[in-house]
């Protein structure tokens, strides 16, 4: 058994294949079941995408760079101020997060 599946999606975390109806990460979660997670990195920046993407495309998310350019990403929003979260890299975020 597979506990967790990891789908880094270029196109986003709600990329369609071409012609698809479904994201990759509905159409993998349908293939694989409910026993076997699926996560999916990429293109979750703030605290609204974070929360579409598990309610409507994975069951986990990777949050890569918006971890880099914000490291308080998770905190933010587990502290109920998703909207101070960060998203754009500048020279004053870069020594802050430093």
């Amino acid at each position: 058994m597979v506990d967790y599946l990891s789908l880094s999606i270029w196109g986003g975390y709600d990329a369609k294949p071409k012609g698809a109806d479904q994201s990759f990460g509905q159409i993998f979660k349908q293939i694989v079941g409910d026993d076997t997670k699926v996560m999916v990195v990429g293109g979750v920046f703030s605290e609204a995408a974070a929360a579409d993407a598990v309610a409507n495309h994975t069951d986990l998310i990777g949050v890569g760079r918006g971890t880099l350019i914000d490291p308080l990403f998770g905190k933010k929003i587990l502290d109920g101020q998703g909207d101070t979260i960060v998203s754009q890299i500048s020279p004053e975020q870069v020594k802050k997060t430093a």
